[in-house]
Parts: structure tokens; sequence; C-alpha cells
């Protein structure tokens, strides 16, 4: 299904399963919204809100999703691969079992958010702000991150970050699981 809805009001909406496929949903109000198991595939959803939606099992795979708000969003086992997710914010979203394989998470806000069990591997992490998210069972292997990705505050091993070239990161955006390695 392809449809335009650009700007359109759908709060609390239900929209369970429904096929939005390469439509046009850009700056569409969501929040609230129950998309579970939506096909949002290839669609256009820059600037839109689904803060506090639920999107368990949506697939957003290749979306434009940058300048949309996804905060307090549930995305659990959200299929977000190939997706671009800029400056976006995720501050407090759930992201369990996420599939965020590489995804651009460029300047995107990831504070408190609940990321257990994602997959971020060779995802751009490049300013992108985890402090206080939970990394735990997280794969970041290959991702890139820069001098202004913040890990500070996260819950996660040191064996989360295996394959992520940390050397210049900040020593203040280090995660805790990595400080007292780094001051040695």
């Amino acid at each position: 299904m392809f449809a335009r809805l650009r700007g359109a009001d759908l709060v609390g909406a239900c929209l369970q399963r429904a096929d939005l496929r390469q439509s046009d949903l850009s700056d569409v109000n969501f929040s609230g919204a129950d998309l579970r198991g939506t096909d949002l595939r290839f669609a256009e959803l820059a600037r839109a809100d689904f803060s506090v939606a639920i999107l368990k099992g949506v697939k957003f795979r290749g979306a434009n999703l940058n300048g949309a708000n996804l905060r307090r969003a549930q995305l659990w086992q959200a299929d977000l691969q190939y997706a671009s997710v800029r400056g976006v914010s995720l501050a407090g979203a759930e992201l369990m079992g996420a599939q965020l394989g590489g995804v651009d998470l460029t300047e995107t806000k990831l504070c408190g958010a609940d990321l257990g069990g994602a997959d971020l591997r060779k995802a751009n992490l490049c300013g992108t702000d985890f402090r206080r998210a939970n990394l735990r069972g997280a794969s970041l292997e290959g991702a890139i991150v820069d001098h202004d990705t913040n890990f500070a505050g996260t819950k996660a091993d040191p064996t989360v970050f295996s394959g992520v070239d940390l050397d210049f990161l900040r020593a203040a955006y280090l995660p805790p699981c990595l400080r007292a390695s780094r001051a040695l």
C-alpha cells in the first residue's frame, strides 16, 4: 500500500499490522498510536511523532526517520536496518532486541533507552548520546563512533564494546565498564 498522509493527526490510532510500505507519512502525529507489526519499509517518516507509541515488531527497514520523535516508544524486536535515524530522539525508548545493524544514528538521543540485546553492528554512532542507556547483551561490533559519542553512565559489559575503536573517545564519555582499563 502506498499512502500520502503527510501531516495527518493519528494520535492514539490503532494501525496494527497495517501495510504502509513506501508511504509518505512525514510530519504525521502517531503519538500514543498502536502500530504493532506494521510494515513501514522505505516509508518517508521525517519529523513524524511516535512518542509513547507501541511499535513492537514494526518494520522500518530503509525508512527515513530523520528528525522523528520516538521518545519512550516501545520498539521491541523492531527492524530498523538501513533506516536513517539522524537527529532522532529515542530517549527512554524500549529497543530490546531491535535490529539496528547499519543504521545511521548520527546525533541521535538514546539517553535512558533500553537497548538490551539490540543489534547495532556497523551502525554509525557519531555524536550519539547513550547516557544512562542499557546496552547489556547488545552488539556494537564494527560500529562507528567519534569523540562526541557519549557512553557515560551506560549499563554494559566490556564485551559489548569489542570490535569498536574507542581510542579517540573522550575519557568522560567512556562507559563505566571501561573507565578503569583506560586509566591504566
